[in-house]
């Protein structure tokens, strides 16, 4: 038999031993043909055969020679035809992994990757991406894994399994059981940019805050239960009279935005509330809704200060709107609505339009909003506590605000 033969038959060999996870004997065999090879003088499929050799040796438990046989390999890939070095870096990532070097391990998958891709071979360059996303989770955890995932994925062409499979590991990171609050998720299968993707980042904030994609208009199996616990909501009817409240501003206490619109540039808070007081007896009312509304401009200018200290308003900045709050839960009533089977898919997409689209005419950034829409928050469930609700929301802000992958970064205002 020639020498080309004997190589021929033991890679054979090895490759079935591989299939059938006889790990020690297709070792063997990728030694004997990577021997034969070398004989022929084809040094490059030597190496190549070596590299598959050093990955079999690890998974037959023999880890340390492996990694032995990698460095030796390594030390000459300089001068290797990048497909040879290609797959050097796919086969030294399962042989790092198995060393518990599972930083390095995705590192190597990543540039065989990023490799094959330039070489135009899909297939090999997809099963990389697979096997750097896996490696990426086992090292870093879900939470630290999340940029380095997207980046990942925004590396490989879209619409092919690989693909899908890194969103799966992408959204399960996004799910993770440690925290189902207070991080961004976006749904790889919704479009996230476009009109609707953002009228649907006006609905973030909450979406963020509950842990679910912010981008997807499809609702979930508890909507219904949700809307009857917390809106009252049993019916189509009931959805319907909550949505408009919302679209048109009224869900909340028009106390608020009144005091709001009664502040002067430069005025301090007792000519704040002196304003305020004097617009409601021109209406005559009554003298103890008088003393109570009276205290907003105190509470609204206690929440700015804590605004600006804590980044959510620049440092000369202060909100004209809280509409924001009922424009960001319309977005979600929207959702809901569709989970609960309460409105179509038409019906629930035109809501988030009209959210998206008043929104976008009472504030100016998406920084202007967000504080609008936490302020409104504040004023219904904190009451000046700066508690649980507070810290949530800031949390959420910061999120949208600051990660990279944030629609509200991604995506001019209005």
């Amino acid at each position: 038999m020639t020498v080309q033969g004997d190589a021929d038959a033991l890679l054979e060999r090895a490759r079935r031993y591989e299939r059938q996870g006889r790990a020690a004997e297709a070792a063997a065999a990728f030694a004997g043909a990577g021997r034969a090879l070398e004989a022929r003088g084809d040094w490059t499929g030597a190496v190549a055969v070596r590299a598959r050799y050093a990955r079999a040796l690890a998974a037959a438990g023999e880890v340390g020679e492996a990694q032995r046989v990698l460095d030796t390999l390594d030390r000459g890939a300089a001068s290797l035809p990048a497909e040879v070095r290609a797959g050097l870096d796919a086969q030294a990532a399962h042989v790092l992994a198995a060393a518990g070097r599972t930083g390095e391990a995705a590192r190597r998958a990543w540039a065989a990757m990023s490799a094959f891709g330039a070489l135009h071979d899909p297939e090999r360059s997809g099963a990389a991406g697979v096997h750097a996303a896996r490696l990426i989770l086992k090292d870093a955890g879900a939470r630290k894994a999340l940029r380095p995932l997207r980046e990942l994925l925004a590396q490989m062409p879209p619409g092919g399994d690989d693909h899908r499979q890194v969103a799966k590991l992408l959204a399960g990171a996004e799910r993770r059981p440690d925290r189902d609050h207070n991080v961004l998720v976006t749904d790889p299968g919704s479009a996230a940019w476009g009109r609707l993707a953002a009228a649907l980042a006006v609905g973030a904030p909450l979406a963020v805050g509950n842990g679910v994609a912010w981008n997807a208009l499809a609702g979930g199996s508890g909507d219904r239960e949700l809307l009857e616990r917390d809106w009252g909501v049993t019916d189509a009817a009931g959805w319907r009279e909550q949505a408009d409240a919302l679209l048109d501003a009224r869900n909340s206490d028009p106390a608020i935005q009144m005091v709001l619109d009664r502040r002067e540039r430069g005025a301090g808070e007792r000519e704040w509330r002196a304003a305020v007081g004097a617009w409601c007896r021109e209406r005559d009312i009554a003298e103890d809704a008088v003393r109570e509304v009276a205290e907003l401009p105190g509470t609204i200018l206690r929440y700015e200060a804590r605004f600006r200290a804590d980044g959510l308003l620049p440092p000369d900045g202060r909100i004209e709107s809280v509409y924001g709050y009922d424009f960001g839960r319309a977005v979600n009533m929207a959702r809901w609505g569709l989970g609960a089977g309460y409105c179509d898919a038409e019906e629930a997409e035109k809501c988030v339009l009209t959210a998206g689209y008043r929104a976008g005419r009472v504030y100016t950034s998406w920084g202007a909003f967000s504080a609008g829409y936490v302020l409104g928050r504040m004023l219904r469930f904190d009451e000046g506590a700066f508690g649980e609700w507070y810290e949530r929301s800031l949390a959420a802000h910061r999120i949208l605000a600051e990660d990279p992958d944030s629609p509200w970064r991604r995506m001019a205002w209005g």
